[in-house]
């Protein structure tokens, strides 16, 4: 083969701009076509640059590149090519690679979700970013997880938002990865489906067993009441018993009815949330002061204070799965007011 060009991954500026590539192809420096994704793997157009191929014929037609021997070998010499310099990067200066590794990322991800030819040979190559901690392999975490949480993976999408929930896992020497582009949460199924037993779990998804701790989970029924009364009839209530006493509760969302969730988003398909609703569960940490002074004023008949307290303490979970809407948002900051007054 004989051929040459210049091939580069354009930085991203915006996370919904458009990644419409630009890779021209000439004939001795005569040029013939843009984005012609025979040649150029359609994964890899979203690349910038410029290719000279002197032995395709000046006058291309579609059928030739369809058909052609010589096409289909540049298409996967340039797939080959791009893989290598990512993996030599990484392999000879990962440092600089990491540096540069969220402009490339999208183009990726990307490009291993659409083949997983291209998927296996950079897949050693691809780094996840940890939750203010770096950069790291899905090899490198999965070593690392072996004790304590043999093939689970967890990450964040909003590392604000679920900040407490990061830093109990960080407490206890779990890393978090941060997914944080609509694209990353799509990419971990291509990971999942390439690693078998592999499962990624987003930190408020579920209170793994390193988070709890020994000791008394009774059930204080008074209390699971008037926290079925604030949560709502979709969401259930059950107790645990955390290492983190300062959490009163957590509210998770199930993995799977998550994912279905997002896909229905990303493919548009409003007004089927009824058909698959979010599976959330209200857990209360019994080893938390606030859930014992809550029982406390139930058993006491304090029952209104104790409802109020609840709602708080609801509404405070929920801030870190979605945005409230203007009624919860309105009834919030009441709320916050009244147990404000109640301390003057």
């Amino acid at each position: 083969m004989n051929f040459k060009g210049i091939l580069y991954f354009p930085r991203i500026t915006n996370e919904y701009e458009s990644l419409e590539g630009q890779v021209k192809l000439y004939y001795n420096q005569v040029f013939v076509a843009d984005n012609i994704k025979e040649v150029i793997p359609e994964y890899l157009l979203m690349l910038k640059g410029v290719m000279d191929c002197p032995e395709l014929p000046l006058n291309v037609s579609r059928s030739y590149l369809q058909n052609s021997g010589y096409v289909s070998k540049i298409s996967a010499h340039i797939t080959k090519k791009v893989a290598d310099k990512l993996n030599s990067m990484f392999n000879n200066d990962r440092e600089a690679f990491e540096a540069i590794w969220r402009d490339l990322k999208t183009f990726v991800e990307y490009g291993c979700m659409r083949d997983r030819k291209f998927y296996d040979r950079v897949k050693g190559s691809i780094l996840f970013e940890k939750c203010g901690e770096g950069f790291t392999t899905i090899d490198e975490y999965l070593e690392k997880a072996k004790e304590k949480h043999e093939n689970k993976i967890y990450y964040a999408t909003d590392a604000i938002a679920q900040s407490r929930y990061i830093s109990m896992y960080k407490n206890e020497g779990i890393d978090v990865l941060l997914l944080d582009r609509v694209i990353d949460t799509q990419f971990i199924n291509t990971v999942e489906m390439a690693n078998e037993g592999v499962k990624f779990a987003r930190v408020d998804a579920e209170t793994p067993d390193v988070l709890k701790a020994d000791g008394d989970k009774t059930e204080l029924p008074a209390v699971a009441e008037v926290f079925k009364k604030a949560a709502g009839e979709h969401t259930s209530v059950q107790f645990d018993r955390f290492r983190d006493s300062g959490m009163p509760a957590v509210l998770n969302v199930s993995e799977e009815s998550r994912r279905m969730q997002d896909m229905m988003r990303l493919y548009k398909m409003e007004g089927m949330d009824n058909l698959y609703p979010l599976e959330s569960t209200l857990v209360l940490n019994t080893a938390s002061g606030l859930i014992q002074k809550i029982n406390t004023l139930c058993e006491s008949g304090k029952n209104d204070l104790a409802e109020k307290i609840a709602r708080h303490i609801f509404a405070l979970s929920t801030m870190t799965q979605r945005p409230f809407t203007a009624e919860e948002l309105s009834a919030f900051m009441e709320e916050s007011y009244d147990i404000l007054s109640m301390l003057a």
